[in-house]
C-alpha cells in the first residue's frame, strides 16, 4: 500500500502541468476592486477564452498576497494570457452570469465582460470548469 502511495505521488510530481493560453473574457469585479495590502491573501477570478481546448471557456483563480495577480494589460481582452494551472473541481460553476456593466445589485456573483467581449459575450455556459493558477519563480 505504501509503495502505491509513493508511486502515485511521484507520478503527480513529474506530471506535466497543463498550460492554457487565452484572452480574458470577463472577471469577478468584486475581487478585482477589493484587494488589500495586508497579510490576507487576495484572489482574482477570470474567465478565459481557450479556443484550442475541449471547453471553449474556463475559469481561472489566481491567489497571492500581493495586490496584483494579473498584469492590467490583460483586462482589455485583447492580449493573450498564458498560465499554468491545476484542475480544481471545488470551484466549478454552473450557469455563470456575464454583464457588460454592473450595478450594486449585480456585483456579487457576476462577471464583468472585458471591452473586447462586450459586443460578443459568450453564450449560455452550463458548467464553467475551474482551475487554480500556479506561480513559478522566473
Amino acid at each position: 500500500m505504501t509503495l502505491i502511495a509513493i508511486l502515485t505521488l511521484a507520478a503527480l510530481c513529474f506530471a506535466k502541468t497543463p498550460k492554457f493560453t487565452g484572452k480574458i473574457v470577463a472577471y469577478n469585479l468584486m475581487q478585482h476592486e477589493s484587494k488589500t495590502a495586508s497579510a490576507v491573501q487576495n484572489e482574482e477570478t477570470v474567465v478565459l477564452s481557450v479556443p484550442e481546448q475541449k471547453k471553449k471557456y474556463i475559469k481561472v483563480v489566481f491567489a497571492s498576497f500581493g495586490t496584483t495577480q494579473i498584469e492590467p494589460k490583460y483586462f482589455g481582452g485583447t492580449e493573450p494570457l498564458t498560465v499554468e494551472v491545476l484542475r480544481d473541481h471545488t470551484c466549478d460553476e454552473n450557469s455563470p452570469v456575464f454583464v457588460s456593466q454592473t450595478s450594486v445589485e449585480q456585483m456579487g456573483g457576476t462577471y464583468l465582460l472585458t471591452d473586447a467581449f462586450k459586443s460578443s459575450p459568450p453564450g449560455k455556459i452550463k458548467t464553467l470548469e475551474c482551475y487554480a493558477a500556479i506561480y513559478r519563480k522566473k
